[in-house]
């Protein structure tokens, strides 16, 4: 069943209601759920686990041991407020014991009114907490504790979900408030996609698969929860397949009825353009271009994919593309993610020869009114032929002269809506997407299905690979010594951290606490500063920008730093906790150092003793730097430890490391959605027949 409009305005009110009315959410707590980008009451149902654990058991005390995570029960003995005698500083501590022990439960953050109430001799309590010896005895440190009875049991034994931290929100309250919601608001979840396609699949119904997410039944497999295997997560995982790939059949439709401009081509047009580069073309760089300049040439739009490595020269292609494109009087728009690759993209073409023909223009959500405004005039006169931007290209009120090409640097996400705004703002474009990640081909080929593609697999002369290391703690001081050695000579660095602040939750380096232990090692003498998503736009491009320009000597931040870092006096990156980054991503990173003449070194910082199947990974990314190879072992590797972010249905992209993990899955949403779209020639676009709250 298709949802009409009609079934849209029905559900979507209580869905749509804001957070801030759930109890326990108020306005600053809202705050800091809306930082990461939960703001309804669906946002919070989507709002996926990053990781499971079982707590199925209850275990006498006699029979834990160290190191392990486990449910006791046992009755109170002792409970009250302690002081080290040194420090004076307080905790708390109640010792329970059942037939086979004791147990001490101990706090040392903690409010004394709460614990006092479950502090009282002769309560019977539930544990969960990792067990530590302690001289021989047996203690749990900040655990999570419950009064013993057979209703409450049933509460407390089973799956245990671990969402990623949000500032200022205790995890028992986010838990509680999903909970709340799924109670309440469970009838209101309509399905979005044809039951019949998720019966064929055997995936079960929407609001089943919502709620098992969350609260997953007792007799699944931890291995397959933590894999975000289960038919559950793959329910919630194939309706964001299936969206894009309505979507992108829907385009391929449209597309394939229009006629584009076609473009004359100068003779010698190649081997002038050749003559404004520092350095000779590659092979795969010369085959993309022809393939490209035949595109160019035919009264139908191109539509066509760009995919390379890192470092393998794709931008040159675009700009061949481009220059194109201007000596036939027409306009180019090139989108990127972010103003920091925007300002690089810009600044290379403005340094390119005014021979080319280029009158550029950077646009980005960080102009005045007044600038914009005034840009929007030029660009709809056609005083500018090339328009560098973000998705400030895609806002309604922007319009050009003779928008002929295109240009989509997609990194490492891949967004189907974005796509098709910018090619609206043009009477039939061509497009050129761009990509870095090194999907498998296959992949490549169902995710890219409206596009044809081009690949460039060499890179150009004097490319040096990164020289990769798996390092561990008692190797800490030769890190420390290299950052220090490599400033010294007028080089710069990178610290990359998985996130952004610590928890409880998770044992992980943190960019806040890694930038002040730096800091004071390393500052005056070098100067080291910090960046990460948490900061705004305008404050991570002043950072990326002293950056680039050599006045930070050391850069300590999250992934923010993947995408669109080009420094070429960068030399040095040390990625700490590595086992929680996929392969592809390590590879992405790795490639954002040794740009310049001097060969880059990265150091990936192993924090604890990892296993055997993590190392066996690693050394994959230590072994290889064929980012073709990397992905494809990615896609047979990929497992537990990963950090997923919030995954949003219907935000009109997809995630590589989800397409990796559920190959079979991306097919199958192909096929229907080809299947859809073929048997309703009369099909309105997707988003607005199918229910996708948050769309």
């Amino acid at each position: 069943m298709i949802m009409s409009p009609a079934s849209h305005r029905k559900h979507i009110p209580e869905l749509n209601r804001p957070l801030i009315a759930l109890k326990g959410i108020g306005p600053k707590r809202a705050e800091f759920m809306a930082r990461k980008g939960l703001h309804t009451l669906f946002d919070l149902l989507l709002f996926s686990p990053i990781r499971y654990e079982d707590r199925r058991r209850v275990l006498p005390i006699d029979k834990t041991t160290d190191g392990m995570s486990v449910w006791v029960r046992g009755k109170v003995r002792s409970g009250r407020e302690d002081r080290f005698f040194r420090s004076g500083k307080g905790l708390f501590r109640i010792r329970i014991q059942d037939e086979t022990g004791s147990l001490d439960l101990l706090w040392f953050h903690y409010r004394k009114a709460h614990l006092s109430t479950f502090a009282r001799q002769g309560l019977t309590l539930m544990a969960y907490g990792c067990i530590r010896k302690n001289r021989g005895k047996p203690q749990m440190i900040h655990p999570d504790i419950g009064l013993a009875d057979t209703d409450k049991e049933k509460d407390l034994l089973g799956f245990y979900p671990v969402y990623s931290v949000i500032q200022g929100i205790p995890g028992q309250v986010l838990r509680s408030a999903i909970r709340h919601v799924l109670d309440q608001y469970q009838e209101y979840l309509v399905d979005p996609v044809p039951r019949k396609i998720t019966c064929h699949l055997a995936l079960p119904e929407f609001a089943e698969a919502i709620r098992c997410v969350h609260m997953p039944p007792r007799e699944l497999s931890t291995d397959l929860l933590n894999r975000f295997r289960t038919k559950y997560h793959q329910r919630l995982t194939f309706d964001r397949f299936f969206h894009v790939m309505l979507g992108i059949a829907f385009g391929k439709k449209t597309r394939e009825s229009r006629a584009g401009p076609a473009f004359s081509v100068p003779k010698g047009l190649l081997p002038r353009l050749e003559k404004c580069f520092p350095f000779a073309l590659t092979g795969g760089q010369v085959s993309a271009i022809d393939e490209i300049i035949r595109d160019l040439s035919r009264n139908k739009p191109m539509n066509r994919l760009l995919q390379g490595d890192v470092g393998c020269g794709k931008t040159i292609v675009a700009v061949v593309a481009a220059s194109l494109t201007v000596i036939n009087r027409w306009q180019v728009a090139i989108m990127v993610p972010t103003q920091v690759l925007a300002r690089q993209h810009y600044l290379y073409f403005a340094g390119l020869p005014e021979s080319m023909g280029f009158r550029s223009v950077l646009l980005t959500g960080a102009l005045k009114k007044s600038e914009r405004l005034d840009t929007y005039e030029k660009i709809r006169l056609g005083e500018y032929n090339l328009i560098i931007g973000t998705q400030a290209l895609i806002q309604e009120d922007l319009s050009f002269a003779r928008l002929g090409l295109v240009v989509i640097d997609e990194q490492h996400r891949f967004g189907v809506k974005q796509r098709a705004l910018l090619d609206q703002k043009g009477v039939n474009p061509h497009l050129l997407v761009m990509t870095a990640t090194p999907i498998p081909r296959t992949l490549a080929m169902t995710v890219y299905a409206d596009l044809d593609i081009s690949f460039i697999k060499e890179y150009p002369e004097g490319h040096h690979p990164v020289v990769t290391r798996l390092m561990d703690g008692s190797q800490r001081r030769e890190v420390l010594n290299t950052l220090n050695r490599r400033m010294a000579e007028g080089e710069q660095t990178m610290v990359i951290c998985p996130v952004i602040e610590g928890s409880e939750e998770m044992d992980l380096k943190n960019a806040l606490e890694v930038h002040e232990k730096l800091s004071k090692i390393f500052m005056p003498r070098f100067r080291v500063e910090l960046i990460h998503g948490r900061m705004s736009s305008d404050e991570k491009d002043r950072v990326m920008e002293r950056f680039r320009e050599g006045l930070i000597d050391l850069l300590v931040g999250t992934t923010v730093i993947e995408v669109g870092v080009d420094v070429p006096g960068a030399t040095v990156m040390v990625i700490q906790n590595p086992e929680r980054f996929g392969l592809t991503q390590l590879h992405q990173l790795r490639g954002r150092v040794g740009r310049g003449t001097k060969r880059g070194h990265c150091f990936l910082m192993l924090s604890t003793q990892p296993s055997a199947q993590t190392l066996s990974r690693l050394r994959i990314i230590v072994q290889s730097h064929d980012g073709f190879e990397i992905a494809q072992k990615d896609l047979e590797m990929r497992g537990q430890g990963e950090l997923m972010g919030t995954k949003q249905a219907g935000a009109g992209e997809l995630d590589f490391a989800e397409m990796f993990r559920e190959p079979e899955l991306l097919v199958a949403a192909k096929k229907e959605a080809d299947a859809l779209v073929a048997s309703d020639p009369t099909l309105s676009r997707p988003e607005n027949r199918f229910l996708v709250p948050n769309d």
